[in-house]
């Protein structure tokens, strides 16, 4: 059993297992000013000052139902104090109350309208409550109160993309690098804003300064090989794929996307191991199941091929080719002289269905 040490306060702070030292001292920081300020408003208790202070260091320990009493009771004591409305609406959104939190904001907005802060957080608030057009206006106001505002340009093209908008969200996208060259989410972002008006050649090109920015992205290496296999560069989407794995063995959908390409070169034998792997990570992958019942079709293989063609169309989350797939069965099933799988499919969709974990995209 690992070896502990604990400070005067009861407060664990050291194991036998990695730590941030970092961490360990900030940690330890907040809790001495927590406990400051809260013998300090014990003899002033209307000082609002020294409640937000510990506020902040309870949030910083992530007792956020401690820190809101705290905030109430401020807010109450100065209800003009924008900073404490602002830090009470912060805790609220940690809590997950959303409607309070936007009261909170708004309040705060209301008091200290020339402050970009709170008119980024209550864009973000509006943007959770999928109020999208509310979350535009707040980002905008936040950039005229701050021009080089990077994170408010950031946040209003993903605005911009849930709206459909995208071309303005690319402008915003290349508005956050702008101030912020190595932003490399702003890059990676701009890309896929590109890759989704079919700019491939545009997409690559942010993709691999992302690559470049921040080498352990996965996610930029598995768009690029999007990118490449839509431009039929397989050999570059294999290498963009391969990467992904070296830095995360077990990334399911890396095996897939490599057992896809694999498939376009004819290689089927090695695509077929690819979707194993994949499925060996996730079993509940429908389109691997779609795409791999192909391949074992296309090498004979067809007994195999139908069990995961039904794992496909018995999965909830397998709608864009259920009818398809499903009167391919009824054609193998013809073929093979095979029923009872067609009674077996019957059964398993008159059955109960409500131990299946539901599909993670």
């Amino acid at each position: 059993m690992p070896s502990t040490t604990t400070c005067q306060f009861g407060v664990l702070l050291l194991s036998t297992r990695k730590y941030d030292p970092r961490h360990v001292m900030k940690s330890l920081w907040s809790r001495i000013n927590s406990i400051v300020a809260r013998i300090g408003f014990r003899f002033a208790p209307e000082a609002v000052s020294l409640r937000l202070r510990y506020a902040q260091a309870l949030t910083a320990q992530g007792c956020f139902a401690e820190a809101r009493l705290v905030l109430r009771e401020a807010v109450e004591l100065e209800p003009d104090n924008s900073a404490a409305h602002f830090a009470l609406g912060s805790v609220q959104t940690s809590l997950g109350c959303l409607n309070d939190a936007r009261i909170s904001f708004a309040r705060a907005r209301r008091l200290e309208p020339s402050n970009p802060e709170i008119a980024f957080a209550l864009g973000n608030i509006y943007f959770e409550c999928a109020e999208i057009d509310l979350a535009i206006r707040s980002y905008e106001g936040a950039i005229l109160l701050r021009p080089d505002y990077a994170r408010a340009y950031f946040n209003l093209g993903h605005a911009f993309k849930e709206k459909g908008l995208l071309v303005e969200a690319s402008k915003a996208f290349r508005r956050a690098l702008a101030v912020e060259p190595r932003f490399y989410k702003a890059r990676f972002m701009l890309a896929y804003a590109y890759a989704l008006m079919d700019l491939n050649d545009e997409a690559i090109e942010q993709y691999r300064l992302t690559i470049h920015a921040c080498p352990t992205y996965v996610k930029a290496y598995y768009n690029l090989g999007n990118c490449y296999l839509k431009k039929s560069r397989v050999a570059d989407a294999l290498e963009s794929y391969f990467t992904i794995l070296e830095l995360d063995p077990s990334h399911a959908r890396a095996h897939f996307a490599i057992g896809q390409a694999l498939a376009r070169q004819g290689r089927l034998a090695e695509a077929l191991v690819s979707f194993q792997e994949a499925l060996s990570v996730r079993s509940e992958f429908p389109e691997c199941h779609l795409a791999y019942g192909r391949a074992l079709e296309a090498v004979g293989r067809v007994r195999e091929a139908i069990g995961h063609y039904l794992e496909y169309v018995n999965d909830p989350a397998a709608l864009e080719q259920r009818q398809e797939v499903e009167a391919h069965i009824d054609y193998l099933n013809r073929t093979l002289g095979r029923r009872e799988i067609t009674s077996e499919m019957r059964a398993y969709r008159e059955g109960s269905t409500s131990e299946r974990p539901a599909f993670e995209g």
